[in-house]
């Protein structure tokens, strides 16, 4: 994981906890929405070029999720091991590969290029965040600027169905 993602989280997590500046997660959680996005332009300048599309869009996205969200610390694991934890959650009994966590992860699978994956995580972040299931979000946003390289692309889409797809009783 990079230094730069690490850093961002952090200091987006220590603006929102110390509550103080209720500006500043507001303009974050408008972040992720296409039409609302330029309003946390005066924050992510600071991180990324505005004019590289896929960088303002990913580090948007994860800003966007952790004002939105009620945690103090970064989770772990990747976005397989969260879908994975949403479908034990529920504890139905159901079959995980018939499951609709199964079906997001596929979806996930099938995307070709970041923006096709920023489409898709924008829904799927809010699904887990809403659900209180805890991921990476350091990892998810090296995960999302390395996409578009297809070594990388395969080994993320591996990682992600190894964590959902492991065995029973296997460390997360």
């Amino acid at each position: 994981m990079s230094e730069k993602t690490k850093v961002f989280v952090a200091y987006v997590l220590q603006r929102i906890s110390s509550g103080g500046d209720t500006g500043f997660s507001a303009k974050l959680r408008r972040a992720d929405n296409q039409d609302t996005e330029y309003q946390s332009w005066e924050i992510l300048s600071k991180w990324v070029d505005l004019e590289n599309e896929k960088e303002r869009k990913a580090y948007g996205l994860i800003a966007a999720s952790l004002a939105k969200g009620t945690i103090e610390n970064d989770g772990i694991g990747s976005i397989g091991v969260a879908l994975r934890r949403s479908f034990f959650a529920k504890a139905t009994g159901e079959d995980i590969v018939k499951s609709t966590e199964c079906s997001r992860l596929q979806r996930l699978l099938s995307c070709r290029d970041s923006f096709e994956l920023l489409g898709i995580l924008r829904s799927l972040l809010r699904y887990l965040d809403a659900k209180g299931i805890d991921y990476s979000r350091v990892q998810l946003l090296d995960e999302i600027l390395w996409f578009d390289s297809t070594n990388q692309r395969d080994r993320i889409r591996a990682g992600w169905a190894q964590g959902f797809f492991r065995k029973e009783g296997d460390a997360e």
